[in-house]
């Protein structure tokens, strides 16, 4: 091939790339035009899809809040029901106690006292979660909230071989709060740590256990109180935990859970203007509750603290 006969060749190669470019360059996006109309018809689907799932979930609310409210009501009427026929035990136990000669049988009345007395804590416990939700929030510590949950789980947390490890709670500050609802977030937790152990260790053993902590800690000025549950189950994996605070999300079978507790817990710790957080690893996790603490120091002693 000649010289001459490239040049024509060259030519055509030049204008083909061209050609090319240009239309690579035509199609290299959607148009402006073309990307307000596929707004202008998406975005009133996308709207009602979301007024969609915020009234789906409104109505799965106020379904789950009438289920807490039937529970409250079954638990006042069996407290009621079983509080007197308790006392009378307790007083019959007492005058057993006092009036026996017999060395057994004031060990029988004793025994009878301590268990009866275990009963009316425990009635004491149903009364207070059944109290109805609203008026004036109370003066409460961590350790109490605790102590009046823990008479409600400790005869399944027991059955079950769970251990439950107080020992490092702080009586620390109280918080303002409506106990009834800060217990229910705290059975929840406890719940939660229940089954995580029994799936993990099926019988009872050392590992199996949940360690209750709390301190107060301070927060751009503002003293907090830090109540954690710690299990040492199965923990949570990383791609989940973003996720166990939304309404519906669960990791249990189809109709085992409604996916709720822990979106209620949320919004009910949020609500005492607190927050909820979880940290875990594949052999353990901890779920911390923060809530403000009922006294806070001057304004000018935060500044010196947080400074």
């Amino acid at each position: 091939m000649g010289i001459g006969e490239a040049e024509p060749d060259r030519a055509r190669a030049a204008s083909a790339e061209i050609e090319v470019g240009e239309r690579l360059d035509s199609y290299c996006g959607p148009r402006e035009s073309d990307i307000e109309r596929l707004r202008a018809v998406e975005g009133p689907d996308l709207r009602q899809r979301a007024k969609d799932r915020a009234l789906y979930q409104s109505q799965a609310d106020a379904r789950q809040q009438q289920r807490l409210e039937a529970i409250g009501t079954l638990a006042s009427g069996v407290a009621h029901e079983i509080n007197n026929p308790v006392q009378s035990i307790m007083n019959y136990a007492l005058l057993i106690e006092r009036r026996s000669g017999t060395p057994e049988v004031v060990k029988y009345a004793q025994e009878i006292l301590h268990e009866s007395q275990r009963v009316a804590a425990i009635v004491r416990g149903l009364l207070s979660f059944a109290r109805q939700e609203g008026g004036p929030y109370t003066e409460v510590t961590v350790p109490e909230l605790v102590s009046s949950t823990l008479s409600l789980l400790s005869v399944m947390l027991r059955k079950d071989g769970v251990q439950i490890d107080a020992s490092e709670l702080e009586v620390g500050p109280a918080v303002r709060c409506h106990p009834q609802q800060i217990q229910q977030v705290l059975m929840n937790l406890l719940a939660n740590a229940r089954e995580s152990l029994n799936e993990r260790y099926p019988v009872a053993c050392d590992e199996k256990r949940i360690v209750l902590r709390s301190r107060s800690w301070l927060r751009e000025g503002e003293v907090f109180v830090r109540l954690t549950v710690e299990d040492f189950g199965h923990g949570i994996p990383a791609t989940l935990r973003e996720q166990i605070f939304d309404p519906f999300f669960t990791t249990k079978a189809q109709g085992q859970a409604a996916g709720l507790g822990l979106s209620i817990s949320h919004g009910i710790v949020v609500e005492h203007g607190g927050m909820i957080s979880v940290e875990s690893d594949p052999t353990s996790t901890r779920f911390h509750v923060d809530l403000p603490a009922a006294t806070q120091p001057p304004e000018r002693l935060r500044e010196i603290v947080s400074g």
